[in-house]
């Protein structure tokens, strides 16, 4: 006796935010983080930042990108493939975008709908669609931050290390001799903004840590009651020494 179709279930989920759920059977992976959203097109993407990929304005402009059409077919031809196989395990697909508001909701629910007028139905779900909105910051705001001059040359600083992702410099007031500030070039308010972009810094800061060689903390802040003063998410590297005297954090906090 030949065995029930499996169910398909196709997930959207953004790359920024972990990988797909885990799953104990096969996967097809529909990555489209540098496909479907033309960043020359600012005057047009505008206003669809704040919508979703459910969204006809967000669907109709993500879909019309001149491979979008053939990408959702050979998707679906794909798990269409899987599904008739006959086995009882699911047929899992996984579309990615950076943050899983637009391009991968959109591109997912295309496919089950593709699917759908082929007489075939899919379990869709958007794990990261209802994520904090995550978008550049205007020209005059990055203008106004002293770190994002720093990246951007305009308010030269001596640099301790330079990465195409981060920059290292020490701070005005080193509260230790050796402290070093690292900083994403990328403007993001703080460490939980962007976890790319946290943990791009984070592991620089590590590199760097390491090459010093000595006890050290490294800490970031979010927010001001956690002492941030910066609105540029950085990295504190702050060497340690028996009895330096040091608290933390260091800035006064009432008792």
């Amino acid at each position: 006796m030949s065995s029930s179709p499996a169910p398909i279930r196709i997930t959207s989920y953004g790359a920024r935010w972990g990988a797909p759920p885990r799953h104990d059977t096969g996967a097809l992976v529909l990555d489209v983080r540098d496909r479907m959203w033309d960043p020359a097109d600012a005057a047009i993407t505008a206003p669809l930042v704040v919508l979703t990929g459910l969204d006809p304005e967000v669907r109709d402009y993500v879909l019309s990108a001149p491979d979008a059409r053939q990408t959702v077919e050979r998707t679906g031809r794909q798990l269409l493939a899987l599904h008739r196989a006959g086995t009882d395990e699911a047929v899992h697909l996984y579309v990615a975008c950076w943050y899983g508001r637009h391009r991968a909701p959109a591109v997912a629910r295309a496919v089950a709908d593709w699917l759908a007028e082929r007489g075939t139905a899919a379990d869709v779900e958007h794990r990261d669609i209802a994520r904090p909105l995550i978008h550049r910051e205007p020209a005059k705001q990055l203008e106004a931050c002293a770190f994002c001059r720093m990246a951007a040359g305009t308010d030269p600083a001596p640099l301790v290390r330079d990465w195409p992702d981060a920059f290292a410099i020490v701070p005005r007031r080193p509260v230790t001799p050796g402290h070093l500030l690292v900083i994403p070039r990328r403007h993001v308010r703080d460490a939980t903004t962007d976890p790319a972009v946290t943990a791009a810094v984070m592991q620089r800061a590590a590199e760097l840590g390491g090459e010093l060689a000595e006890d050290l903390n490294i800490i970031t802040a979010a927010g001001p009651a956690a002492t941030q003063t910066v609105f540029h998410a950085h990295v504190h590297l702050i060497p340690r020494r028996h009895s330096d005297g040091l608290p933390l954090p260091w800035t006064p906090q009432r008792q």
